[in-house]
């Protein structure tokens, strides 16, 4: 119950900062090229090296040279946004090892409840994993409705040690290529194909459990077998009542 909604979650994460066209659709959407002066193409190309060092085991420091619209080759991000990334690489890697333990961990738990228990009880596992599921991606999306700006800084706060993410929209090309409306964004699809992939399990489990609850009655024995009847009480019998026999006179040769 409590690992199904990490696993889910993370899972969704890690697809998203691995699909390049994620990338691209922040580039299309928001007119980096235009904020930026740096032709589409190139911010494309990008794309993909930032996916490449953001996914690869060892990818070496992160070097981006592009060409702007005035045909200048310049390097794509300054120290300060290079810095950043590093520190987002760091995030996105524990985030990934955080997911495939997540996952091996459901997946082996569902095969112990299936080897020591029955299909039901997992079922019901997964019925309520996908119900905390739920609440967890609502209470998220109501802090996002009441401020997503202030959500996302103080994320920020939490999952870094140094403000290297303050960056300034006007002069920096990673907050142009990657403005905040683009993660409001993702964030909304992230909670939308979890709560899909929540809903489709939590769904077929609990119509798994109505549907076998007349199976898990005729397995149960009668409620008369499982409750002890009382002991009757047991007859009274009267003690035994001894044999004396009569007193005999003694003889004058018999010694008392």
């Amino acid at each position: 119950m409590l690992a199904l909604p990490v696993a889910i979650v993370a899972t969704n994460i890690r697809f998203a900062a691995s699909e390049v066209r994620v990338y691209d659709y922040s580039v299309r959407e928001y007119d980096a090229a235009a904020v930026s002066r740096i032709p589409e193409s190139e911010l494309l190309r990008a794309n993909r090296e930032l996916l490449s060092y953001f996914t690869a085991a060892d990818p070496g420091p992160l070097h981006i040279v592009v060409t702007n619209t005035n045909g200048e080759e310049d390097t794509l991000f300054n120290a300060r946004e290079t810095a950043h990334l590093a520190d987002v690489r760091v995030l996105f890697r524990g985030l990934f090892t955080v997911q495939a333990l997540a996952l091996a961990l459901t997946l082996t738990m569902a095969v112990v409840l299936i080897a020591t228990s029955s299909l039901r009880v997992l079922a019901q596992a997964l019925l309520y994993g996908s119900a905390l599921t739920i609440a967890l991606v609502a209470a998220t999306g109501g802090l996002a409705a009441l401020g997503f700006e202030q959500a996302w800084r103080q994320f920020h706060f939490l999952a870094f040690t140094n403000d290297l993410w303050l960056l300034n929209p006007a002069t920096d090309h990673l907050i142009q290529m990657f403005p905040e409306p683009f993660w409001f964004d993702i964030t909304l699809l992230i909670g939308a194909f979890t709560l899909l992939q929540v809903l489709l399990i939590g769904g077929a489990s609990g119509l798994y459990i109505y549907l076998s609850r007349s199976d898990e009655q005729e397995e149960q024995p009668p409620r008369h077998l499982l409750v002890p009847r009382p002991l009757e009480p047991r007859p009274r019998v009267p003690p035994p009542r001894p044999r004396h026999r009569a007193p005999s006179r003694a003889r004058p040769d018999e010694v008392l």
